[in-house]
């Protein structure tokens, strides 16, 4: 049996608007929706349907993540700059590093050391490192082994970090890699 991997309707729409730039009523007109695989079957779930994506739309509204509106009987959604953020967070944590066909023998750290007031930088940066698989070999250091220049880059640019809190390191070997070598699939 298959099993499918939960989205909230929030996350779905916020993409669909970030990717569309605009959401319009023709979402919800039934042969609209005949182009989102799942949404056209019987008309009860059709008008659940409906009535979720008005519920998730209301959410995104009263969190100030998107702005409703619309000219000549036409609806418009648009992203408000909290919304451009989150829908940031979003495609950041999901971000892959695109690995080469063959290791060229050297292991990538990352290690940081961020003060207490910023935690929560530091508890994303520990989600986009373990989402981007990276292993974790002690509380701050964490290892990778394929080239990841332009991942680092993103990441201190969505984190607001410099230099002093977040160091990148390419070593040429590490002392007993052998775990580390299996879980990469390396060996």
């Amino acid at each position: 049996m298959r099993t499918q991997r939960y989205v909230p309707m929030r996350s779905i729409l916020l993409r669909t608007v970030a990717t569309a730039g605009v959401l319009s009523v023709a979402l919800v007109a039934p042969q609209a929706l005949r182009l989102i695989k799942g949404f056209d079957r019987a008309a009860a779930r059709r008008k659940n349907a409906y009535r979720n994506i008005q519920l998730a739309l209301w959410r995104l509204e009263r969190a100030g993540l998107i702005r409703t509106g619309g000219l000549h009987g036409r609806r418009s959604v648009r992203l408000t700059q909290k919304g451009r953020d989150k829908v940031g967070n979003l495609f950041a944590a999901e971000y892959r590093i695109p690995e080469p066909a063959f290791w060229d023998g050297k292991w990538r750290m990352v290690m940081f050391d961020m003060k207490e007031r910023r935690k929560k930088a530091r508890n994303a940066l520990r989600t986009l490192l373990r989402n981007a698989g990276f292993v974790r070999l002690q509380d701050s250091v964490w290892v990778y082994p394929y080239p990841c220049d332009e991942f680092i880059e993103l990441v201190r640019a969505h984190l607001k970090s410099g230099v002093g809190e977040f160091q990148y390191v390419i070593a040429e070997a590490l002392e007993s890699d052998l775990k580390l070598r299996e879980h990469f699939r390396l060996i």
